[in-house]
């Protein structure tokens, strides 16, 4: 199964909050600056969000570690015809999933 876009935003902006609470946090513990740690955490997390949601649209095509859907490689005609239902019920059939 692949994610969806709207998916990999939502989960690049709740890791963004997280770890820019912690970017944040650092810089405020090394400086002691409250705007220098605000500007610091938002501007790393712009950047980071974007980074993070390229790299998981990239990994979406990246076959390495991905389960084939056993019916994936079955050409069928559109519509689907008998012949064609014939040919996901043989392979349904080998899985197991039809008697």
């Amino acid at each position: 199964m692949s994610e969806t876009k709207t998916r990999s935003i939502l989960k690049a902006i709740s890791w963004r909050i997280l770890a820019s609470i912690i970017t944040g946090s650092l810089v405020y513990i090394f400086t002691g600056k409250g705007d220098l740690a605000l500007g610091v955490g938002l501007l790393d997390s712009a950047v980071k969000i974007l980074v993070y949601y390229l790299h998981e649209r990239l990994w979406q095509i990246i076959p390495i570690g991905k389960k084939k859907h056993p019916l994936e490689d079955i050409e069928v005609q559109k519509p689907i015809e008998e012949e064609d239902k014939e040919k996901i019920r043989e392979v349904l059939k080998d899985l197991g999933y039809l008697d």
